[in-house]
């Protein structure tokens, strides 16, 4: 699980870099659209890979991590959607730098902590 959160907040620091970047526009907008579909494809597989364990070893709480997985791609792919829409430049940084990693800290700290704590028990 590490290891898939240190490439997840790799993507995030480089794509929140592009974005400040191009608020001071020293970069293209357009350059954003690859690196934040990789994102969204990494965090889609993040999420299925720590899925698929949570529920082959029987993770009680598993129901409420999956979901709050499903909530948060649904809401990562509205901010994809939108940025392709409006290319709102702010509203992405906004995104990145307060929302996301604001959850990305919590999220880490309790639900994943408890994952990784009872699958380094059964496995």
């Amino acid at each position: 699980m590490n290891e898939v959160h240190m490439e997840e907040v790799g993507l995030i620091n480089r794509l929140g870099e592009m974005v400040l970047q191009a608020i001071d526009g020293a970069l293209d907008p357009e350059q954003i659209s690859h690196l934040l579909a990789e994102w969204v494809e990494h965090t889609r597989a993040h999420f299925e890979g720590e899925n698929r364990l949570m529920e082959s070893y029987a993770f009680p709480p598993y129901p409420v991590h999956k979901a709050e997985h499903a909530e948060v791609l649904t809401r990562i792919e509205s901010v994809q959607d939108q940025w392709l829409r409006e290319q709102g430049l702010q509203q992405l940084a906004d995104y990145i730098f307060v929302e996301w990693r604001a959850w990305f800290d919590q999220h880490v700290k309790s639900m994943d902590m408890v994952t990784a704590q009872f699958l380094s028990q059964v496995m």
